[in-house]
């Protein structure tokens, strides 16, 4: 199926659970207007689009891979897709008044059967210059005669249970042709087969670890030279020989989503960076406790966006932050599950309320899990959202939780193969990147039998992501 649905699991969250859920965003406005022409798309059309790498901004976003600025990038495999309701609606910025004489809309599969076009002269003041109720998808050219600097997309009817979705918002007519470098994130290919659900410590002083069967494998493998960057590290939760797995990792440095190691050794040479997971953690042992680990580092709440994780308003961890700050150590923002690069998400609401107030934030932490299996396409995607967050924040970056997982239907993992190969070279991007700070892998335990994205297994043998990890410099 071509359609996505935002990652999921279970409601409530659970121990060994990693459950996704996304919150709807953005205003809604309903306008008059007139209608154009509608046709099909000229073959070989050479004009590159006013709108092709300008600012766009959307109601709501499926998810942060899937986000405004990948329907007007230019590329014809990434795409803008909505939360499942109706209205919605995505407006791009020409950045000045333009003659504009055609609108093309590529529409993946979840389109709009009912849909305006609206053009403004300063995002306001809407004009509909189209209008249809029987919009059948596809790519549809529309010729308008209109001005203005910003053009949108108002969809009122959806075609199925799910949102509405563009490959590409296109907005032609007379002005410069030079498209802007676009450095937003693209998205993953849709998928559709389920598998087993990743794991993930809760917030607890004993984390629970999944069962382990007892079958492990008896292939030798082939020792790997273990490679140690001070960037790289690893989430880390309970599970057999997880110390001496950590050390065999080469990593520099992890974490436990918690103020303490929960009976994690650390290697020689490794620092141990604590978390004050939620609202709970906030108290003055866990407080005491993150400022004498040893790191001069504190990792704020962890997905506050989802109801299943630290479940916080933008107002309550604001009202927090100040007793994070006081500890003295560099403080990383809120971890959000998605969306740190757009406009009025839950991560610029914080920074937008932390500058207002003069509270400190040192640097930016996010997650990123990736749907697209091929290694090109998926390192560049991360690439692409890194790099849009930090063109928000101008702050260092830290990707504290990564990794190949499709949540888009179910929850379904790559090869082995394919994990091991992004694990290079999506190492090999994120060192390349100066304001990239750290970043760390999800996770370090491995199931002995179900899919998953973990680097050892219970008896010490390092997966296949696991040997590319221990290389990866």
């Amino acid at each position: 199926m071509s359609e996505t649905v935002p990652r999921g699991t279970t409601a409530g969250r659970t121990p060994g659970r990693l459950a996704r859920r996304f919150a709807l965003a953005g205003a809604l406005v309903a306008v008059m207007g007139a209608s154009v022409v509608n046709g099909a798309l000229p073959a070989g059309a050479a004009e590159a689009p006013l709108s092709q790498g300008r600012a766009a901004v959307a109601s709501s976003v499926e998810r942060g891979d899937l986000s405004a600025a990948a329907a007007v990038d230019g590329k014809s495999g990434t795409r803008w897709s909505s939360k499942f309701s109706d209205p919605q609606w995505l407006q791009v910025d020409l950045s000045r008044s333009t003659a504009i004489n055609k609108i093309v809309l590529n529409w993946e599969r979840a389109h709009a059967t009912a849909f305006r076009i609206q053009t403004s002269p300063g995002g306001g003041q809407w004009k509909t210059i189209h209008s249809t109720t029987a919009g059948k998808g596809g790519v549809q050219t529309l010729n308008v005669s209109a001005t203005g600097r910003y053009v949108r997309l108002y969809a009122t009817q959806r075609s199925s249970q799910y949102g509405v979705s563009l490959w590409e918002f296109q907005v032609f007519g007379k002005g410069s042709t030079t498209p802007v470098p676009s450095v937003t994130p693209t998205k993953p290919v849709p998928s559709s087969s389920p598998s087993a659900t990743p794991t993930r410590p809760t917030p607890s002083s004993s984390p629970t670890p999944s069962p382990t069967p007892s079958k492990t494998p008896t292939t030798p493998v082939p020792e790997v030279p273990v490679e140690t960057s001070s960037k790289k590290g690893v989430g880390v939760w309970q599970a057999p020989g997880v110390s001496a797995a950590l050390e065999a990792s080469g990593a520099s440095w992890y974490y436990t989503w918690s103020t303490n190691h929960n009976g994690v050794t650390t290697p020689k040479g490794a620092e141990f960076v604590p978390m004050i997971w939620g609202a709970a953690s906030v108290t003055d042992q866990n407080l005491a406790q993150a400022k004498n680990a040893g790191s001069p580092y504190l990792l704020g709440f962890n997905e506050p966006d989802f109801a299943e994780q630290s479940n916080m308003t933008v107002e309550q961890a604001l009202s927090l932050w100040p007793r994070l700050t006081a500890t003295g150590l560099k403080v990383g923002s809120p971890a959000v599950a998605y969306g740190g690069d757009r406009a009025g998400g839950w991560l610029d609401r914080f920074m937008t309320g932390a500058a207002q107030k003069n509270y400190r934030v040192d640097f930016i932490t996010l997650h990123w899990y990736g749907g697209d299996f091929r290694t090109e396409a998926a390192v560049g995607q991360l690439k692409s959202y890194i790099q849009a967050v930090y063109e928000r924040y101008r702050k260092p970056i830290w990707l504290t939780e990564y990794a190949l997982i499709d949540f888009s239907n179910g929850v379904r993992f790559p090869t082995d193969a394919q994990q091991a190969a992004f694990v290079t070279e999506s190492i090999k991007m994120l060192n390349s990147l100066p304001y990239v700070q750290r970043y760390a892998w999800f996770g370090l335990p491995s199931s002995d039998s179900e899919p998953n994205s973990g680097l050892f297994r219970s008896n010490g043998v390092a997966t296949p992501a696991g040997r590319a990890f221990q290389a990866a410099k």
